[in-house]
């Protein structure tokens, strides 16, 4: 069993408002919107280098959510998800494999 429930192509948007010039790293703790899920889920993101990323980039995260074992059966590859902050869209990935 790996330290990660997912390993996702993630987005970061460049049109969200005030979006996160600071850019983001590993750590980060957005929620995330699946369908079929009717809430959002915290999940922690872990980016292969130790490098920050900046709106507009696209990179492969693994993410570790809390409540897995709530909803991880309904998660498969291929899924399409949302990237929030709260109701404030900021990205979107695409689940490339379940690793949990």
């Amino acid at each position: 069993m790996s330290d990660h429930h997912i390993t996702a192509l993630v987005t970061l948007s460049t049109d969200v408002p005030q979006p996160k010039n600071g850019g983001v790293r590993s750590g980060y703790a957005p929620h995330h919107k699946f369908d079929g899920v009717e809430y959002l889920v915290s999940g922690f993101h872990s980016y292969v280098d130790s490098e920050i990323h900046y709106p507009g980039e696209t990179v492969m995260a693994e993410i570790t959510f809390p409540s897995w074992a709530f909803f991880g059966g309904q998660i498969k590859p291929g899924d399409i998800f949302e990237i929030r902050e709260m109701s404030r869209l900021v990205g979107s990935g695409i689940v490339q494999s379940v690793d949990a």
